[in-house]
């Protein structure tokens, strides 16, 4: 069967518009003919898998990885830089008209390869080999990878340590590793507690593949510091963080960067901020650093406490709380000029509700989600805020998923 595509879908797929509805076709591209198997529901929409393309599209360039078509983490290394840029903007156009919110989408601010310094990897022990890297493609097999371009070059380099600490030693699972100043931060999930031979030879691992802290969590127990070496810290500019194993980070320290200074801005000319979803202090410790009151909410009690830690000295509060079951209420909100919003890819449904009703004069939004977002958004503009220019930023390099920011002031 061949089909000519049209337009990319949300998921990075080429769709064609054909009699019977769209078909998407995996790395296809817009301009292209190709020849598919037959269509196949997949979901709600029809489906086609590529077999070959008759042509090419002069907006095609060679993905980066060779792993790619493969490994489900990137659906994006094949599109030519403009076409790439544009498909994420409209991302978040289409999420924001869904919604009949009408605002100024930007083109986004892109993060550079080889950023990314957190990961989350899957492993499965087989009768051969220890498989280590990401799912395919809306499946649960596991490819193994060799590479990734996305991440920086520490975390590639702990690919191969990595797999040989875990084989024999657990047998599937998954494993989160962060880059830190003082070392790799990584965190074992699995079935099975960490046995003899784990803590035995975890000094030799840890030394070896330049691990600071190594933590165990076997299913629904609770998570143990195997060995730490050295104290991980990360900084948000100048200012010392001793996170918990497995915390919230923004993906990249560049894409961070383009946060904060926007949230900086949005937060200018005023004394009391607060910081709803504040993770380990990402914005609440620089702008308190600078001598405003800031008050930092979240869930995570541990992160908090390192926030806490952290702040020392300046003026700054700290509340674990759930906002999702437990938001602030407006008649709270009064006491604050500026409110940083960065929930959790479900939005702030709860928190936006309440927002609505204050007098809240300002909210600084950054979001993961475009869809959420536009929700959210769509309340406070109900609720007669103004929205000022949406600017996506792209720290999920080569996948469907991008970064947002924007501002909100009451008319």
């Amino acid at each position: 069967m061949e089909l000519d595509i049209s337009w990319l879908g949300a998921r990075g797929d080429g769709v064609s518009d054909t009699s019977d509805g769209p078909v998407y076709v995996s790395c296809a591209l817009p301009g292209e003919r190709v020849r598919v198997d037959e269509p196949t529901m997949r979901g709600k929409a029809k489906a086609a898998n590529l077999r070959e393309i008759l042509e090419v599209a002069p907006s095609r360039i060679k993905p980066v990885c060779r792993h790619f078509s493969e490994c489900g983490g990137c659906v994006a290394q094949h599109l030519e830089r403009n076409l790439y840029l544009g498909w994420k903007q409209e991302l978040v156009a289409k999420a924001m008209n869904r919604q009949g919110v009408d605002a100024d989408v930007l083109l986004p601010l892109a993060v550079p390869p080889r950023t990314r310094r957190r990961i989350r990897l899957a492993f499965h022990q087989t009768k051969g080999r220890m498989l280590l890297g990401y799912r395919a493609a809306r499946s649960r097999q596991l490819v193994d990878i060799l590479e990734c371009p996305v991440a920086v070059p520490e975390l590639v380099s702990f690919l191969s340590p990595l797999r040989e600490f875990l084989t024999g030693r657990a047998g599937k699972g998954e494993v989160a590793v962060t880059e830190t100043m003082t070392g790799l931060d990584v965190v074992v999930f699995a079935e099975e507690e960490p046995g003899l031979d784990v803590r035995l030879d975890a000094p030799g691992f840890c030394a070896g593949a330049g691990v600071a802290r190594l933590s165990w969590k076997s299913g629904v127990g609770e998570l143990e510091r195997v060995l730490v070496p050295k104290t991980p810290q990360i900084r948000f500019q100048q200012i010392a963080v001793e996170p918990p194993p497995d915390s919230f980070l923004q993906p990249s320290a560049v894409g961070e960067n383009i946060l904060r200074d926007f949230v900086r801005q949005g937060t200018e000319g005023t004394s009391a901020v607060i910081d709803l979803f504040a993770g380990c202090g990402a914005f609440s410790l620089p702008i308190a650093a600078g001598g405003r009151k800031v008050h930092a909410v979240d869930v995570s009690a541990s992160q908090m406490e390192a926030l806490q830690k952290a702040g020392q000295g300046m003026k700054l509060t700290v509340e674990t709380r759930n906002l999702a079951h437990r938001p602030l209420s407006a008649e709270e909100l009064g006491a604050y000029q500026v409110a940083i919003l960065d929930p959790p890819r479900a939005g702030a449904a709860a928190q936006i509700s309440e927002i609505a009703k204050s007098d809240l004069p300002a909210v600084t939004y950054v979001s993961c989600n475009p869809a959420t977002f536009a929700r959210d958004a769509r309340a406070l503009t109900d609720a007669g805020y103004r929205i000022g220019p949406v600017q996506p930023v792209d720290q999920f390099l080569w996948s469907h998923h991008v970064e947002l920011m924007t501002e909100f002031r009451r008319a």
